[in-house]
């Protein structure tokens, strides 16, 4: 198989797919490689559904260090640092706490919500534009406090990203019930809310394979349970890769392999510093249910979320530096039924458990907070990874932005604060 004028995607879930897709939607020849046996198998299969660009916020917020050494000693820490990760950890975590500052924060938190309120526009687009099918709901997210400090630090945030786009409402205690009737019973638990009427909700997973699907019937080429041993390079640029199944000779290649991203590139010479942050995710079916959520809500004091999805109710939260082990912890998933009890009790009380999906996956975190988009080192070589708690809501406009890099077209939103080599 000779190379022409072929990019090689490698990574199957939404990054990877969103990234095959743009680039096949635009003429180029495009092969996409994924390890599992299907499309969004790993962090994009169960994640919170959410696109929320009201949440752009870095996890890396100042204060985070001494968090994370309290979360040694706390099997109840909502981000977790577990002592045996912290050799593997050690470089990307000095990275992550010396971006914990004021200023640093602030710059990822914007650049973040510019990528994000793009990449959701991009999506509407995609499913305006094409034979997507799939459903994205438009319900917004209520962000509910316990705490007059935790309200008034969040509203300071959405203040300062008003002149950007952002658009809230400040809701009293009422007004958060009536945006969210099952909330009634625990109102008197919560203070004021914020409502965020642009953000959507949407399964991840049935996009990212519709997505696929449809970047395949346009020409592009799927292979799967196919894994990728060596990014190869010859004399300065990308010839290609060498997979269990043999050598694919290509002019590009695209690293958007989620939390393995680190070890491919490394492999071409290219450190990016990603780290794997352990989520846990509950999927509960409603169907049949009379009274069930309507809106997203977001514990901000527990970083819980619940996202209504149709018939199901999607509850994330956690994130847990553990290495790369994707196993479900019951310890950890009692935090969700915990904290789901706290917040809707009449349902969290009709549960049953044995139906209810759990789930664990890896985010991509960046040790900065905001993903790397664009070319590194090796010519022809391209990173789209790093997108952390993100990567829903940015898969389509980092897509985007990545095929304009690519492809010589001007971009709609500056790349910069997404280098690659920043």
């Amino acid at each position: 198989m000779t190379g022409g004028d072929r990019t090689i995607v490698v990574g199957g879930g939404l990054a990877g797919v969103a990234a095959f897709y743009e680039l096949v939607r635009r003429g180029r020849e495009a092969v996409l490689i994924e390890a599992r046996s299907s499309l969004a198998g790993g962090a994009s299969f169960a994640n919170g559904g959410m696109l929320t660009p009201s949440l752009p916020a870095p996890w890396n917020s100042p204060g985070v260090g001494g968090h994370l050494f309290q979360s040694l000693f706390s099997a109840s820490a909502s981000i977790r640092l577990r002592p045996h990760a912290i050799p593997a950890l050690s470089r990307w975590g000095l990275q992550f706490i010396r971006n914990a500052v004021p200023a640093r924060f602030r710059r990822a938190t914007q650049a973040n919500y510019m990528l994000a309120s793009y990449s959701v526009a991009q999506t509407e687009r995609v499913l305006c534009e094409d034979d997507i099918r799939f459903s994205l709901n438009g319900g917004g997210t209520l962000k509910v406090f316990r705490t007059p400090a935790a309200f008034e630090a969040q509203k300071r945030l959405a203040a300062q990203l008003e002149p950007l786009g952002l658009r809230y409402d400040v809701l009293d205690r009422e007004a958060v019930a009536a945006k969210e009737p099952q909330l009634n019973d625990v109102s008197g638990n919560y203070l004021d809310g914020l409502y965020f009427p642009d953000d959507r909700a949407g399964d991840a997973c049935a996009f990212t394979r519709a997505l696929g699907e449809r970047a395949r019937a346009l020409g592009g080429a799927l292979r799967l349970d196919e894994k990728i041993l060596r990014i190869n390079v010859e004399n300065g640029r990308v010839a290609g890769v060498d997979t269990d199944r043999g050598r694919i000779e290509a002019r590009r290649v695209v690293v958007a392999a989620g939390a393995a991203t680190p070890r491919l590139a490394r492999r071409a010479g290219v450190r990016v510093p990603i780290a794997p942050a352990k989520g846990y995710s509950l999927t509960i079916d409603m169907a049949g249910w009379n009274a069930r959520p309507a809106t997203t809500v977001v514990d901000e004091a527990a970083r819980f979320c619940a996202t209504p999805l149709g018939d199901r109710l999607r509850c994330v939260a956690i994130a847990e530096f553990t290495g790369e082990d994707e196993r479900v912890d019951p310890a950890r998933t009692a935090y969700l039924y915990d904290h789901l009890d706290r917040l809707y009790p009449a349902l969290a009380a009709s549960l049953d458990r044995d139906k209810v999906l759990e789930w664990a996956g890896l985010r991509p975190m960046s040790a900065d907070g905001v993903p790397f988009i664009g070319a590194a080192g090796p010519e022809g070589l391209w990173i789209n990874a790093g997108h952390g708690h993100l990567g829903w809501t940015m898969a389509m406009g980092s897509a985007v932005l990545l095929a304009d890099l690519m492809t010589g077209a001007a971009p709609a939103i500056d790349p910069r604060p997404f280098e690659v080599l920043r």
